[in-house]
């Protein structure tokens, strides 16, 4: 919680200083709010080194994901008043997976893997829209929060039929930058392109999206969104004399129901 508390301290900066630099007239405008729940149909690859040696490399696509999925939520919420606003987005996932390995030194062939994962991301950031425009160009600047509790279970084959764990479970806070674009397709459509790369306590993140929505109600207060996210996250913790290495993608098709007020 205190990680979290931190980087929603550091967005709450920024954001502040884009009110302090918006025109009194921005000022004055009313605050517009959003809220989209979404299904992000992702794909997750996920390569584990422990000492530089390849433990764990496997894909659990959608079609397994619906089979090993234990728990799931996503939610963004956004405000944005003149040319400042900032966001909030929160995904939780915990899965569990399990492979026979081919031989894969110094691991025999036949080995059992079983991978235990809990996953949640946080992000929160500002914006900045130099347009103050409904839409246009935003530049972004906030935190992204990933605690991921990994553990990998080892069972060697007959007849050493021996058994190890091995994992890792920490919090890891990155900064990170990028741009928004959204634009009118029409009447009633919209795109939103978004890529932002980030690094701090993980080595490296960066996150990509394209969607489309489109508008409706009476006053265009809702809209339904979809379109692809991508999002690449590598890290390592040392404990004693194991080093555990995680290189972990989550990529594919998003869906979500947007309600603006």
């Amino acid at each position: 919680m205190k990680t979290i508390r931190n980087a929603v301290a550091v967005v709450a900066g920024f954001f502040l200083a884009v009110l302090c630099i918006a025109p009194a007239s921005a000022q004055a405008e009313e605050w517009e709010w959003m809220l989209v729940p979404y299904l992000w149909a992702e794909d997750t690859s996920l390569d584990v080194y422990v000492n530089d040696n390849p433990i764990f490399g496997g894909d659990l696509g959608f079609d397994d994901l619906l089979d090993k999925l234990e728990f799931a939520f996503q939610l963004h919420f956004e405000g944005r008043r003149g040319k400042g606003g900032f966001f909030a987005d929160f995904t939780t996932m915990s899965t569990s997976d399990s492979m026979i390995t081919e031989e894969r030194p110094p691991l025999p062939g036949g080995t059992q893997l079983d991978a235990d994962t809990d996953i949640i991301v946080f992000e929160a950031a500002g914006f900045y829209r130099p347009s103050g425009e409904a839409l246009g160009l935003d530049l972004l600047l906030g935190a992204r929060v990933i605690d991921l509790d990994l553990e990998l279970g080892l069972t060697l084959p007959p007849p050493a039929t021996e058994t190890g764990t091995v994992g890792t479970s920490d919090t890891f806070t990155d900064g990170f930058a990028g741009l928004r674009y959204t634009a009118p397709l029409g009447e009633s459509w919209l795109l939103a392109l978004r890529g932002d790369v980030g690094a701090g306590d993980s080595d490296l993140a960066w996150n990509a999206s394209a969607y489309l929505g489109y508008n409706f109600g009476q006053r265009d207060q809702f809209a339904v969104v979809f379109g692809y996210r991508y999002l690449d996250l590598e890290f390592e913790e040392t404990e004693g004399d194991i080093t555990v290495e995680t290189d972990m993608v989550m990529s594919g098709p998003s869906a979500g129901f947007m309600f603006r007020f």
